[in-house]
């Protein structure tokens, strides 16, 4: 499966398509929207949390000293 990070949109085995048709279609999403997509090895989309991105920046630099 292929799926946005920025909205909705997905693809999957299950809409038909072949593994490269998937692509072109995920790499036509990124072309027209500026977004960002990943890929799973599931048949579900996975559960991406939202976090604000302060609390990411904050947890990936860790807290000054």
């Amino acid at each position: 499966m292929k799926y946005c990070l920025h909205c909705d949109w997905s693809v999957g085995e299950s809409d038909g398509l072949t593994a490269t048709e998937r692509s072109r279609e995920a790499l036509e999403h990124h072309v027209e929207t500026g977004h960002a997509v990943d890929s799973s090895e599931s048949m579900v989309r996975p559960d991406v949390p939202s976090l604000a991105a302060s609390t990411l920046v904050a947890d990936l630099l860790g807290s000054p000293e």
